[in-house]
């Protein structure tokens, strides 16, 4: 039976994990390293599941990823100023998922989003903020932060997170923009490599 955990430990102890996982692996982390996830207390804490916007059992009300799969249902995008729009679960506005996401941007919540690069490969950005709501599209905007804001976060309040600073916009769309060029070059060097793989197979007959 699954108990829940204190919501910014559990953020925390994701973030760390993933850094790690990234030291390891690389850029681009396998999806069952990211469905298997990690221990905490004696609870398995994964990061992604077949929901794309993600809270695992452990955690209260506030999903802790959001996923853009490679050929999935959602028109998920980056728009013209680098920020990342991302599709409402279904149509519902009040639907639990998308409540939960309305939820983390009231509160400056940081989650994690992974964006499919080829099939079952993800490269994880951390930490994401939603910012912006748009019910009569369904989405919401998301934008990233640098890394360094996470010892920020473990020193920060939970009303302080709620306090937007006036750079923060710019700061975060200059790096969701850094980010975007990270992504179109990460898919590029997966694609090569998946395009190599299934060349040689076809050549041996393997």
């Amino acid at each position: 039976m699954s108990i829940h955990l204190d919501d910014k430990r559990v953020r925390l102890a994701a973030f760390e994990w993933l850094k790690d996982q990234v030291i390891l692996y690389g850029d681009v982390l396998p999806r069952e390293l990211l469905v298997q996830g990690f221990e905490l207390d004696g609870q398995r804490i994964p990061l992604m599941s077949v929901q794309g916007i993600f809270k695992p059992k452990v955690l209260a009300e506030i999903p802790i990823s959001i996923t853009s799969t490679v050929h999935g249902p959602y028109d998920d995008r980056m728009d013209s100023e680098g920020l990342l729009l991302y599709k409402y679960r279904g149509t519902d506005p009040n639907h639990r998922e998308n409540v939960g996401l309305r939820e983390a941007m009231s509160r400056g919540i940081p989650l994690i989003y992974f964006h499919g690069i080829v099939r079952g490969k993800y490269m994880a950005i951390w930490p994401v903020f939603i910012i912006g709501d748009n019910p009569e599209n369904l989405m919401f905007t998301v934008t990233v932060d640098d890394p360094s804001f996470i010892d920020t976060y473990a020193r920060m309040s939970q009303s302080s997170l709620q306090i937007r600073e006036p750079q923060d916009a710019g700061r975060r769309s200059y790096i969701t923009a850094e980010v975007k060029r990270r992504l179109h070059q990460s898919s590029f060097r997966e694609r090569v490599l998946l395009s190599a793989t299934v060349l040689y197979f076809r050549k041996t007959g393997n």
